[in-house]
This record gives C-alpha cells, sequence and structure tokens, in this order.
C-alpha cells in the first residue's frame, strides 16, 4: 500500500468517525432538548393549569374548581383592564406624535399599532 494510499485511507476513516460521532452527538442533544421541552408544556388557561398544579382530589374538586375560576376571572379583568390602557396609550402617542412625523412614518406607526397582540392567545377555531 503506498503512502498516499495510507493517507487517504486514514482522511477518510477520521473524516468517517466524526460524521458518525457528529450524528450520534446531535442525536442525544435533540432528545435532550425534547425532553426539557416536553416539561414546559402546560394546559391552556389559568384554572386547567392550576387544576393540574394542585391535582385536586374528588372531595376537593368542586371547590377548588370555585376558587380557581373566581381567581381566574379577577386576573382576566386585570389583564383586560392593563390591555386596554395600553391601547390608549398608544393611540395617545400617535396623535401626539402625528405633527411631528412625516407622512410614511405615521403610516408604518398606524400599521404597527393594528398588529395583534402576540401575547393573547387566539380566539378558539380560530387563526393562529
Amino acid at each position: 500500500m503506498s503512502i498516499d494510499t495510507k493517507s487517504a485511507a486514514i482522511l477518510v476513516s477520521t473524516l468517517s468517525l466524526g460524521v458518525v460521532l457528529g450524528l450520534v452527538a446531535q442525536g442525544e442533544w435533540l432528545r435532550a432538548r425534547r425532553d426539557e421541552v416536553s416539561t414546559l408544556t402546560r394546559p391552556r388557561g389559568f384554572v386547567p393549569h392550576m387544576e393540574s398544579v394542585i391535582v385536586p382530589r374528588p372531595n376537593q374538586q368542586a371547590a377548588v374548581r370555585a376558587v380557581l375560576e373566581d381567581i381566574g376571572a379577577r386576573n382576566q379583568r386585570i389583564i383586560d383592564d392593563a390591555r386596554a390602557a395600553l391601547r390608549v396609550g398608544i393611540d395617545s402617542m400617535q396623535l401626539r406624535l402625528a405633527p411631528v412625523l412625516d407622512t410614511d412614518q405615521r403610516e408604518r406607526l398606524a400599521a404597527m399599532s393594528r398588529l395583534p397582540d402576540p401575547f393573547r392567545p387566539p380566539p378558539p377555531g380560530g387563526p393562529p
């Protein structure tokens, strides 16, 4: 076997070993990442999430659900009020900036303010 053949064989085997090790490492990393992400999933909504945390016994279910629904409704009112206040603030900002901005800037600002709220979940059956 000539020197060139031996060098080529060593190079190909080293490259092959690197590819195999890379694939194995990537597979392990993806598996670990998938396991980590799966622990982050939770039911949508305050009441189902809190019930999954508390895991009430059957004799506690009605009392726990009543408290959670009450607090969930209160939390939603707070969130809705805050969103309304933020909307008023954005509208006020646009009015105050209108004399300072040119037409293109006002149009871009108006287009940005029409974007859907990224933190509000889509309505059931609606577009994502």
